[in-house]
């Protein structure tokens, strides 16, 4: 459901203010207008903000009534395209049978459930991907080719999320679907799991058969396609097959009744509980992370964020009345929205700015902000279907394309950019930086660690074991209670890798390393670089990682995919010129391991 964002218009002469808000177009033909524009009758801002809130209420009222009429509309639609796409169907086999002089109607509805329920099965093994794709394959086509199977995952959002219940459907296909008499009984169960997740999307291909057969285009998302693919997935799961023998109940009966066992238990949602929005559930997923109220938390303010932009894009945080098709609205409209307007722009409505941006062609927001927004979303949805608030996630399911991570959005810098890097006045005159900015341009690239690592580096974590130096990256079990401000807060590392010691280079020992950590230590200084200010989540890094970024910019080293964050790139690139195992430069540089685990503990390499 699409709407528009209602606006708080005052008029230039009068100075009265006005309620103002687009109809969204599925609305338009019946309430006969475009757009609700009512004059709230007062010049004072506090009491037009109230009576602006109470008119954009009953405008969602309306349009809730307006949709539960439509949703009586949309089920008497689906069950038309439905009985008269199967109908179709079952005729159609009907008479590519008509050799056959008892090969009936119901002869062809079998034929036609059992083909669906087939593929249906098929799609899923398929999805398993390893030995359950390759046996899917292995029984339609007769031949399978297991090395383009990725080894099997578990997938917590799908109707099959654990192996045993993989297994078992497997288990009941190979014996049931393989015997004239059952056929069909195992392939339910499957429909089945589909219908008790309401997969719909698992349903499409089947959804756009049938209503292709009544005559209908059907879009592949919305209200209708839902309605159709729930009856249809009904429809199969409830199937009974006119050659299963008298009796077959109490064949099947046990299997059903063990594979229900594996189905989510269905949620109850209490309909005469009072209404709770997207704020609630930020409260609620704050009170379950367990994060301090009295600090600052950045991906609770981006939640927030998302959540304010959701409310006035969308027109409401009731988390009842989020469909599906309102949060891919959403997101539609945060991708046009300007990334890092001016001052006057970023005051505006929302609205405002995507037409601003739109009218100056300023650059919009990245497939990577994008992808936090629906993340926010969805995590908020998530914790109201937790809570029993809703029945399940209408953002369940739904991407952005291009903002999944993939560790290769920055680019190294080539030999001819670490030259003009590492003979710049940067590093070679001692006035053209501070101490803490030359230390922290020459760490990065023999360690490969994050330039931020090193600015949480105390100087007792600087430390001699055996006959080598190391850093040691660690986390705070606790608050520091000494410190204040943004200080105060526990240091904590990106990943678990994070947390490791790492040898440190024989040309930053001999560079003086030593001996600045030295004098540290004898200043009392918390930290090995006591210069840097935190910013309100306790970042050490931002703002010197500003100024070094745009001295790198003034070297003519502009090319936007390359930052100082490169140096991490350049050691894995230089890592591997030099034959370093895999293993070891992620360890070293504290990222997720590319290999299997099998070395353990702190790297130790030749530096020489």
């Amino acid at each position: 459901m699409r709407l528009r964002v209602a606006g708080l218009w005052r008029h230039p002469r009068s100075k009265m203010y006005w309620f103002r808000m687009g109809v969204p177009e599925r609305y338009r033909e019946r309430v006969g207008k475009r757009e609700w524009k009512e004059t709230l009758g007062t010049a004072d801002l506090v009491e037009a903000r109230s009576l602006h809130a109470r008119k954009l209420h009953e405008v969602q009222e309306l349009m809730r009534t307006l949709d539960a009429g439509e949703a009586i509309a949309v089920d008497d639609q689906a069950d038309k395209i439905v009985a008269d796409g199967f109908d179709a169907l079952a005729r159609a086999n009907v008479r590519a049978h008509e050799i056959a002089a008892d090969y009936d109607l119901a002869r062809g509805l079998d034929h036609v459930c059992f083909t669906m329920l087939q593929m249906m099965g098929f799609r899923a093994r398929l999805d398993w991907g390893g030995s359950y794709a390759s046996k899917a394959q292995d029984d339609m086509l007769g031949e399978a080719d297991e090395d383009i199977w990725p080894i099997e995952q578990p997938d917590a959002a799908g109707a099959f999320p654990t192996f045993a219940h993989r297994d078992a459907v497997a288990m009941n296909i190979e014996l049931f679907e393989n015997n004239p008499l059952f056929r069909g009984a195992a392939f339910r169960e499957v429909a089945r799991a589909h219908l008790s997740a309401r997969d719909w999307k698992a349903a499409e291909f089947e959804a756009q058969i049938v209503a292709q057969a009544a005559g209908v285009v059907l879009r592949p998302k919305g209200p209708l396609f839902e309605a159709v693919a729930e009856r249809i997935l009904r429809r199969l799961a409830e199937h009974r097959f006119g050659h299963w023998p008298t009796g077959v109940q109490n064949v099947l009966q046990p299997m059903m009744t063990a594979m229900a066992t594996h189905l989510p238990a269905p949620t109850i949602v209490d309909q005469d509980a009072p209404a709770h929005t997207l704020s609630d559930a930020l409260a609620a997923w704050k009170k379950r992370k367990g994060i301090d109220p009295a600090l600052p938390n950045k991906t609770a303010d981006e939640w927030q964020s998302a959540l304010d932009r959701f409310r006035e894009l969308a027109g409401t945080e009731d988390v009842a009345a989020i469909t599906g098709e309102m949060v891919e609205t959403f997101l539609e409209d945060v991708a046009q929205l300007p990334y890092r307007p001016k001052k006057v722009i970023g005051s505006l409505p929302l609205r405002q700015q995507i037409a601003a941006a739109h009218a100056a062609k300023l650059p919009t927001l990245g497939p990577s902000t994008v992808g936090k927004h629906l993340a926010a979303i969805r995590s908020l949805l998530a914790t109201a279907v937790r809570k029993k608030w809703i029945p399940f996630n209408p953002a369940a399911g739904l991407s952005v394309e291009g903002a999944k991570h993939t560790g290769t959005e920055r680019d190294h810098f080539s030999d001819e950019d670490m030259r003009r890097i590492y003979t710049a006045p940067l590093m070679t005159d001692p006035d053209a930086c501070s101490d803490t900015m030359f230390w922290i341009l020459l760490l990065a690239p023999f360690h490969g660690s994050r330039p931020g690592e090193h600015c949480k580096l105390k100087p007792h974590e600087v430390i001699r074991e055996d006959d080598e130096w190391v850093m040691r990256f660690r986390s705070d079990r606790k608050r520091q209670s000494s410190a204040e401000g943004p200080e105060k807060r526990p240091r904590r590392q990106k990943t678990g890798q994070s947390v490791r010691d790492v040898p440190i280079h024989w040309i930053v020992v001999e560079s003086g390393f030593l001996d600045w950590v030295a004098l540290q230590i004898e200043r009392g200084e918390q930290w090995v670089f006591s210069d840097l200010t935190a910013d309100k989540y306790g970042d050490r890094y931002k703002y010197l990682s500003r100024e070094i970024n745009d001295a790198i910019r003034a070297l003519g080293i502009d090319d936007p995919d390359k930052s100082f964050y490169s140096t991490r790139h350049n050691f894995k690139r230089e890592g591997r010129r030099r034959r370093v195992s895999e293993h070891d430069l992620d360890q070293m540089a504290g990222m997720p391991r590319s290999t299997s685990a099998g070395n353990t503990g702190r790297v130790r390499r030749s530096t020489r």
